[in-house]
C-alpha cells in the first residue's frame, strides 16, 4: 500500500512539474514575441479592396441627339438671318402672308395696315397682331400704322435707282442696294402714327419698346449700336426673330449681329448650350452648328423627341432653338455680358445719310373693311 501510494504520490509531483514547465514556457513565447516580434496594430488595415464606381444616374431631362439633313442653302433662311450693308440676303418669297388679311381674320381693330399687299413672314404677322392688340387693350391707342413690310428685288432696285437718277451718284448712303435690305426677308416692318406721322417710339409707344421682346419682336437698330447694326437709330424698325432670342437680346442690351456671334462663339453644338427662359416661363435651349462647306448639305444634330426650330444665320451656320418642355423664370437667364462686338464688313455710313427703312412723313388712311377701296402711303426709301 505504501509502494502504491508512493507512486502515486511521484506521478502527481511529475504532473505539477510539467504543468509549470508548460506555463512557463508560453509565458516565455508571449514574452518574446511581445519583446521580439512584430506588434500587430489592430487600427491598420492591410487588405484595400478595389473601389466601387457608384452608377451614372442618367439625368432625366438631359436632350438625346440626332441628326437631320439640312440644305446648306437655308443658311440664308430663317427668323435670325442677318442681313446689313455688309451682308447680303436672297429674297424669297416662301411663307409670306398679307397682314391685312392676317389682320381681318382675327378681327383686330387695334392698328391699321397700309394695304392688303403689305406682306410678312406669317410667325411675324401673328407676333404683331398679338402684340398690338395687348398694346391697344393696355393704351387705349390704334393709331398705329405698319406701313411698310417685304419688298421685291425688283421693287428694291426701283427705288435705288430713283435714288442715283435723283441724286446723280453712282452710290446711295440712303438708300439700301438691292439684296442688302433687310426688307427684303419678311421679317422687318415700318410703324409710323396714323394721325400725326412719324413714328418715334416716345410717349405712350415707349409700351412697344418695352414689351415687344415679350413677342419675340426687337427694335432693330436701337440708339447707340450704330457700329454694330451699321445704320442710324431708327425708332420704327421693328424685326421678327422669336420670344427666346428677343428677350435674350433686350436683357443683355445686343443687336442681331452681336447676339449671332454671341451664340457662334460661345454656345456651339459642342460647348455648353445657352439655357434662356422666356416671357411666358418656357426654358429653350441654344446652340449654333456650321455648315458643311464641303457639301450641298449639313449633317445638324437636333434633340429626339423635342420641339425644335432650326434657323440660318446668313453667315454660314444654322441656331437650333430647342423646347426643353420644362419652366422657369425669365430673371434666371444669363447676366448682362461684354459685347462690344464688331460688326463685319464696311465702316457704317454717315447717319445722318443713311436711312434703311426711313419714317414717312404723310399717311394716307388705310381701308379697315375687306373688300374697300385702299389707298397706299407714300413708302419710305431703303
Amino acid at each position: 500500500m505504501s509502494r502504491n501510494g508512493s507512486s502515486r504520490g511521484g506521478s502527481v509531483v511529475l504532473d505539477v512539474i510539467l504543468t509549470l514547465a508548460l506555463l512557463a514556457g508560453s509565458a516565455y513565447g508571449c514574452y518574446y514575441v511581445a519583446k521580439k516580434g512584430v506588434k500587430i496594430d489592430q487600427t491598420t488595415t492591410y487588405y484595400v479592396p478595389e473601389p466601387v464606381e457608384e452608377p451614372i444616374i442618367a439625368d432625366p431631362n438631359a436632350l438625346l441627339f440626332e441628326n437631320t439633313e439640312v440644305p446648306n442653302s437655308e443658311t440664308r433662311m430663317g427668323s435670325l438671318i442677318l442681313v446689313n450693308a455688309s451682308t447680303p440676303c436672297e429674297p424669297n418669297e416662301a411663307g409670306l402672308v398679307s397682314l391685312y388679311n392676317k389682320k381681318l381674320d382675327a378681327d383686330s381693330h387695334s392698328f391699321s395696315v397700309r394695304d392688303a399687299d403689305l406682306l410678312v413672314q406669317e410667325p411675324f404677322a401673328d407676333a404683331l397682331i398679338e402684340m398690338l392688340n395687348a398694346f391697344n387693350a393696355a393704351t387705349e391707342d390704334d393709331n398705329i400704322l405698319v406701313n411698310v413690310g417685304y419688298r421685291s428685288m425688283d421693287a428694291q432696285k426701283e427705288l435705288y435707282d430713283k435714288e442715283l437718277e435723283a441724286t446723280g451718284e453712282t452710290t446711295s448712303d440712303r438708300v439700301a442696294q438691292p439684296g442688302f435690305s433687310e426688307f427684303q426677308t419678311g421679317w422687318c416692318v415700318d410703324f409710323s402714327v396714323y394721325d400725326s406721322g412719324d413714328y418715334d417710339g416716345s410717349g405712350v409707344y415707349e409700351w412697344i419698346d418695352e414689351h415687344c421682346a415679350e413677342y419675340g419682336i426687337v427694335l432693330r437698330y436701337p440708339s447707340g449700336k450704330e457700329d454694330a447694326t451699321q445704320f442710324q437709330y431708327q425708332p420704327w424698325h421693328y424685326r421678327y426673330v422669336g420670344k427666346p432670342h428677343a428677350l435674350f437680346m433686350k436683357q443683355n442690351n445686343l443687336v442681331l449681329e452681336e447676339y449671332l456671334q454671341y451664340v457662334k462663339d460661345a454656345h456651339s453644338y459642342d460647348g455648353e448650350h445657352l439655357k434662356i427662359t422666356d416671357a411666358d416661363g418656357k426654358v429653350y435651349e441654344v446652340y449654333y452648328y456650321p455648315a458643311d462647306d464641303g457639301y450641298d448639305s449639313t449633317m445638324v444634330p437636333i434633340p429626339s423627341g423635342k420641339d425644335y426650330t432650326i434657323s440660318g444665320t446668313n453667315t454660314g451656320g444654322f441656331i437650333v432653338t430647342v423646347d426643353t418642355g420644362e419652366t422657369g423664370i425669365p430673371e434666371d437667364n444669363a447676366p448682362a455680358i461684354d459685347a462690344e462686338i464688331p460688326a463685319e464688313g464696311d465702316v457704317p455710313a454717315d447717319p445722318e445719310l443713311s436711312a434703311e427703312g426711313e419714317a414717312p412723313t404723310e399717311n394716307a388712311a388705310p381701308a379697315e373693311e375687306a373688300g374697300a377701296e385702299i389707298t397706299p402711303i407714300d413708302e419710305p426709301v431703303a
